[in-house]
């Protein structure tokens, strides 16, 4: 089968947003959950980041509240201080 011509753009994000993912990770591989259902979001706040799993399906609709999807939502909060992790919860 060919090559299409050109390569697909699946992720572009600052390199910076990368360590927040590793750091996240090993909460992700506690619960079982795959990165490969979701879509992965990182949320810079005053003093934390937040990396979510949103699932792949879920609704976009601003009318939908809380997780949706075929896969639990999953939100890890980091320190940006030190780099820790604050908790790590199911969203509702």
């Amino acid at each position: 089968m060919a090559q299409p011509k050109y390569p697909r753009v699946i992720a572009e994000f600052p390199g910076a947003s990368l360590k927040w993912v590793h750091v996240a990770e090993p909460e992700f591989r506690k619960k079982g959950l795959n990165p490969e259902h979701y879509v992965v979001s990182v949320l810079e706040y005053k003093d934390t980041i937040d990396v979510s799993l949103t699932s792949i399906d879920a609704s976009t609709s601003p009318e939908v509240r809380g997780s949706s999807g075929t896969y639990p939502a999953f939100d890890v909060e980091i320190a940006k201080v030190d780099g820790k992790v604050i908790r790590a919860y199911y969203v509702r």
